[in-house]
């Protein structure tokens, strides 16, 4: 393979800033797939896919668009200007089919044309959800698929009601519709709120961060597209720094690919990961970038602000991607060798909670249950990759 090959392949292999697109540099994931492909062939059952920030939600969606076949699929990104209305133009307007008018004339020609679902449907109808149940099962020969992603943008509680009794309504008077709702969200209640009605026909998905074996095979499919190879205890820094998150895998072996392709080498090594990583914190967004500096700067000479920071991230994390006191003591007294109390550092936690310190902690619980999550869950793989430079 010649470099202008590999630089094209390359955009494809390891792409940090886009979502996954094309199957074939999909992977991981196949449980939640399954289970989406579950409640397509379940009668009655609609789904949806709900985690943090990072864990590959939206690539997931795009591949259920491209890969789920015999089916007919759409998918919408939700913005913070639409109403349940504009949402389903979206959708409706991608469902297209082809048509056909008589000429006019003798022996005239037959006019070929296309339309979509939103010409058979009154957007502004009162009775618009009951309308939209009977077009689409009046199409009861295709299957179709509505994938609404970024649903956590609708933040108004009447669109998401409107969703959700649409959806019990689909469940119970129509068997050629699946809708599958992907967001933010640290549970199905904060998406679409509490409706014990939709238990039993809404499949809830969690997206955990990815284990070490889907990252793994992520890194080993891009390096084989690329016919690149990398030492197996390189292949394991990259998998620690990412932290479960995509992004970071992707990130890390882009840039050391790219050092590796522009030299012209075919393997990865050590300075090409430093180089990576450096590359990573520069081009990190600003927003994570700000919060990590108000919370390490401190203002006496000590380094107490960091090493509580790092400790953090170095944390044993529960299911729920929380870390308690005793975990984050461990942390620190493996970092600096000091053997301190709950209370020393409690005040460090506590402001870390705090605007001025970039909001970087959320306290949960209080006393012995106390435990804590960064705000944003992608800091834990930037601090990693700071704690690498130091």
């Amino acid at each position: 393979m010649d470099k202008t090959q590999r630089e094209q392949i390359l955009k494809w292999a390891f792409s940090p800033t886009t979502p996954i697109k094309k199957e074939e540099f999909f992977k991981g994931r196949i449980v939640q797939l399954r289970k989406v492909c579950e409640a397509i062939n379940t009668e009655g059952q609609h789904a949806i896919v709900f985690g943090e920030r990072g864990v590959g939600k939206t690539s997931l969606a795009n591949i259920m668009a491209e890969s789920i076949t015999n089916i007919y699929p759409t998918k919408v990104t939700c913005s913070r200007t639409d109403n349940f209305r504009t949402i389903w133009k979206q959708a409706l307007e991608q469902v297209q089919y082809s048509t056909t008018t008589a000429g006019l004339g003798f022996n005239a020609a037959d006019k070929i044309g296309v339309s979509n679902l939103t010409n058979s449907l009154n957007l502004d109808s009162t009775t618009f959800s009951f309308d939209l149940i009977r077009l689409l099962t009046q199409l009861n020969g295709t299957k179709f698929l509505f994938i609404f992603d970024e649903f956590d943008n609708i933040t108004d509680r009447e669109v998401r009601k409107l969703f959700a009794d649409l959806i019990k309504s689909f469940s119970d008077n129509n068997t050629n519709t699946t809708i599958v709702l992907v967001g933010i969200a640290n549970d199905v209640d904060k998406l679409i709120g509490s409706h014990q009605s939709l238990e039993r026909c809404l499949k809830q998905i969690r997206m955990p961060r990815m284990s070490d074996a889907e990252s793994l095979e992520i890194i080993e499919q891009g390096l084989s597209k690329l016919e690149i190879t990398a030492g197996e205890s390189l292949k394991l820094k990259i998998i620690e720094f990412a932290s479960g998150f995509p992004h970071y895998v992707h990130l890390l072996c882009k840039y050391a690919c790219e050092e590796v392709t522009r030299e012209e080498r075919i393997k990865i090594t050590e300075n090409d990961l430093k180089f990576a990583i450096s590359q990573g914190i520069d081009n990190t967004n600003e927003q994570l970038k700000s919060a990590y500096r108000k919370a390490s700067i401190g203002l006496s000479t000590t380094n107490k602000w960091k090493d509580v920071l790092f400790s953090c991230a170095e944390a044993k994390i529960d299911e729920y991607n929380c870390f308690s006191i005793p975990e984050i003591l461990l942390a620190y007294k493996n970092r600096t060798g000091k053997d301190v109390k709950g209370g020393s550092i409690s005040y460090n936690l506590n402001q870390l909670c705090l605007k001025e310190r970039g909001d970087i902690l959320e306290k949960l619980d209080t006393g012995l249950n106390t435990r804590y999550r960064f705000v944003n869950p992608m800091m834990m793989a930037y601090i990693k990759l700071m704690i690498s430079t130091e």
